[in-house]
């Protein structure tokens, strides 16, 4: 009886073993199987990130491609034109991807690019102007001029190197130099995150889900479903001026170029341009000058050679408008290398930034936005010589702002968002876009 039962118990252990070896097999399976679908998830989750990042990519592609077509071959019609381009291809389909380009301004959402030149220079502002901002104080107002002027003295309440070195847990210098981005307005004295990023944290002029949550997340908001983009909504920091003639082609410098090549280009008689030559030869000679006085008695004029022997007329006539409009259109003074902050672009400012322009009166704002819109089926205003059609401006009051307004921009600020079709997955893109000069530059390419 023993041998059965030995038998019996060598069985029954064998087959125990089978059975632990099976179980043992079946959780080695499952936990490969496991592994292999974590990777594979994994992969998937990759795949689409490229996938979703190609399409963003895409998108600021698309948008330096319209530009540079509208660059090199300009239309006739207004500054909206080129805006319009580009909300044209603002939104694409790719290979189980898309993506869209838009910003959120006070009015809502817009499909499209963000016009640097939309929103004032704070370079270019001085003192009167930055308090018009929201939360300004006359010292942080100085603060900020002391950050942007070239020398190291400190106003009556500004701050100097002397401050910034001395004061903080990690010192730095001023930049004494035009600010580079708006967030470089954090670094100067008195000046919070809070008032330069509003509820845009992550500075993308975009309204992301956790910026109008209310108290429910990091930032603070109101969760009212409009962007409140502080300062960062009513400044900007790279606008640049200069940039190709509305011809597309290379302005003429007036300070280096021949006579007749200035005639030609902008169609004056001869004597209109060594007139103009003269004068843009002179040191501190500005395009705004050749609004507040005729050619005739433009600075410059005893030191060149008498009209008469170079065989044009002794006396140049006055600029007609169509002849204010190709110097101000096709050439400068001075090289294209020399540009530097750009002008605030009237077609594409909303009504309310001229609240923080007080050189601009306030009637003369209204009169240019009932102008623009009376044009906005023409494309705006194509030159900046247009607005001396609105009633009550005058060569010398255009003179004035010549400085500050210009009807086309040369920076946009691209936001792009690729996503995944098969996960839903998201990657955004943002980029400063610059067409001052060829080729197109993008700048400050980042991931917020």
């Amino acid at each position: 009886m023993s041998r059965p039962r030995a038998r019996v118990r060598r069985r029954a252990f064998a087959t125990l073993v089978v059975l632990w070896t099976i179980a043992l097999t079946a959780v080695v399976l499952v936990a490969t199987q496991a592994a292999a679908w974590r990777d594979a998830g994994a992969g998937r989750q990759a795949v689409a990130e490229v996938r979703a990042r190609w399409a963003a990519r895409a998108g600021l592609e698309a948008m330096v491609a319209a530009l540079a077509a509208a660059t090199l071959d300009p239309q006739s019609a207004g500054g909206l034109v080129v805006l319009d381009d580009l909300a044209e291809v603002a939104e694409g389909t790719l290979w189980m991807a898309s993506y869209g380009v838009s910003h959120d301004t006070a009015q809502g959402p817009v499909v499209g690019p963000s016009d640097a030149h939309s929103r004032p220079n704070v370079n270019l502002l001085n003192e009167e102007e930055l308090m018009t901002l929201p939360g300004m104080t006359p010292d942080i107002a100085q603060a900020i001029m002391d950050w942007t002027d070239p020398d190291d003295d400190a106003r009556e309440s500004g701050a100097e190197s002397g401050h910034y070195l001395s004061s903080r847990r990690f010192p730095y210098a001023p930049r004494n130099a035009p600010m580079r981005s708006i967030a470089e307005l954090e670094l100067v004295a008195g000046v919070t995150p809070q008032m330069v990023r509003g509820e845009d944290w992550n500075l993308n002029g975009l309204l992301d889900p956790e910026e109008d949550d209310g108290p429910v997340s990091w930032p603070p908001d109101d969760a009212d479903g409009v962007l409140s983009a502080g300062w960062s909504g009513l400044l900007t920091s790279v606008s640049a001026s200069g940039g190709l003639g509305r011809s597309g082609e290379e302005r003429l410098d007036l300070a280096s170029a021949e006579d007749d090549e200035i005639a030609e280009v902008a169609g004056l008689s001869l004597a209109q341009a060594q007139a103009i030559a003269a004068y843009a030869a002179q040191e501190g000679a500005t395009m705004a000058e050749l609004l507040r006085t005729d050619p005739a008695s433009l600075p410059g004029q005893e030191a060149s050679a008498s009209p008469t022997v170079r065989g044009a007329a002794a006396s140049p006539e006055p600029l007609t408008n169509e002849q204010l409009a190709a110097l101000f259109d096709e050439c400068s003074i001075g090289p294209p290398a020399a540009a530097g902050p750009g002008r605030l672009n009237v077609n594409t400012c909303p009504p309310e930034v001229f609240e923080y322009l007080p050189s601009i009166d306030p009637a003369v704002a209204d009169a240019i936005m009932f102008e623009r819109e009376a044009r906005r089926s023409a494309g705006g205003f194509a030159s900046v010589i247009d607005l001396l059609e609105i009633p009550s401006m005058s060569r010398a009051r255009l003179a004035d702002l010549v400085e500050l307004l210009d009807v086309t921009s040369n920076v946009y600020c691209v936001t792009s968002r690729g996503r995944d079709h098969s996960t839903g997955l998201e990657v955004e893109l943002v980029a400063v876009v610059d067409r001052s000069s060829l080729p197109i530059v993008i700048q400050d390419l980042r991931t917020p």
